[in-house]
């Protein structure tokens, strides 16, 4: 039901939006047209013509084409002023015909609306870090490949990025903290590329969307054993906000991680997925594995309670390899309704179904953390 819901929004977003592309009509039609072409993530497309039409009084026959071969042929919407469109035919040149019947004579403006598939684009990052790893640059491209079995040329695109991906939306309403975006994702972000482009069919192309520089970076070392086992995980993070040097929405995507080195050139980091960061949020960006540190978690104690609630209790144990101190941040996930009866350090951070332990690990030792909850 939910996924009949979001198609039907999807549909009727589309069919309340006039966006288009490149065709030629006939002889009778003038030089002069306007080309705008919408692409969406699920495989739908939206495009639109205007061109000058000469109308002859009475019932008539208009040629329009090349369309897209994939082209949904229901969807077609013709209007000229002056007239009334009785009759559609598709050609087998790629070419749709029109029996008209117009009450004017002379020049009007014909608009073609209609709906295709074959285009699709995808959104990816490229962050560079500097040396020092304080600032990052980060820009986002589109790859556009066009598989209509038409070529588009000198077409005003505009693109429907989709905000978060399925595994985003989800997710209950109580895993999302009110506090700390003032903004729900909307279904799609829409971004209008200011020059024509021409997409070839068959063609593969990239295209800058936006751009942010100096954007203000820490390194993050995170330890969650029910998303991601042992692993300590180095991250790159930084805030999305307006003095952070963004302050917009960030689509989902992948991102490639380059570094300046000394030499000024740029090594390549890593390779991750940007999910979904709204303005106020905190982003993040996987590194890998962090070296010289380790994590392992193991349950101390389980016992049902006659009200069905549950107790268990946990140690969890860091160690630091290195020559120099490290802080690590330890996420503890909870379900239902639960409490923490015990806890050594006893200083933590409540954020929503968990809590949060920021540990200072000095140089070649361990730290440990012991705690013990109820759930219901």
């Amino acid at each position: 039901m939910q996924t009949n819901r979001r198609a039907a929004g999807f549909l009727i977003g589309v069919l309340t939006l006039f966006s288009t592309v490149c065709c030629s009509l006939s002889s009778s039609f003038a030089e002069q047209e306007a080309l705008k072409l919408t692409i969406f993530p699920q495989g739908l497309n939206l495009v639109e013509q205007t061109k000058k039409i000469k109308l002859t009084r009475g019932v008539s026959q208009l040629i329009f084409g090349p369309v897209s071969k994939k082209i949904i042929l229901d969807s077609v919407y013709p209007q000229a002023e002056g007239c009334e469109f009785l009759e559609q035919e598709y050609l087998s040149d790629s070419l749709i015909s029109w029996r008209v019947r117009s009450w004017v004579e002379g020049e009007s403006l014909l608009k073609v609306v209609y709906l295709t598939t074959g285009l699709t684009c995808r959104l990816n990052y490229q962050a560079k870090v500097n040396e020092e790893e304080g600032f990052m640059d980060l820009s986002g491209w589109v790859n556009i490949e066009n598989k209509s079995g038409m070529d588009f040329s000198q077409v005003y695109l505009t693109l429907k990025l989709e905000a978060h991906p399925q595994e985003v939306q989800d997710k209950s309403s109580s895993e999302v903290s009110s506090d700390v975006s003032p903004y729900f994702p909307p279904d799609f972000l829409s971004y209008s590329i200011s020059y024509p482009v021409t997409l070839k069919d068959g063609e593969k192309k990239r295209i800058l969307l936006f751009s942010y520089s100096h954007i203000p970076i820490k390194k993050k070392l995170l330890f969650d054993g029910d998303k991601y086992g042992e692993e300590v995980r180095e991250e790159l993070v930084f805030e999305n906000t307006v003095e952070g040097g963004v302050g917009d929405f960030l689509p989902s995507g992948g991102v490639y991680v380059y570094k300046v080195g000394s030499d000024g050139r740029l090594s390549f980091v890593g390779k991750d997925i940007l999910n979904l960061v709204l303005p106020g949020e905190e982003g993040s960006i996987y590194l890998g594995r962090a070296r010289g540190v380790k994590g392992e978690k193991v349950q101390t104690s389980y016992r049902k309670l006659e009200s069905s609630e549950k107790e268990y209790g946990y140690r969890i144990i860091l160690y630091n390899f290195r020559d120099v101190p490290v802080r690590v941040e330890v996420v503890e996930h909870f379900y239902g309704e639960w409490q923490v009866l015990e806890s050594q350090p006893p200083n933590y951070i409540r954020k929503d179904n968990s809590i949060v332990y920021e540990l200072e690990i000095p140089a070649e030792a361990r730290q440990e953390i012991q705690y013990k909850a109820r759930i219901r």
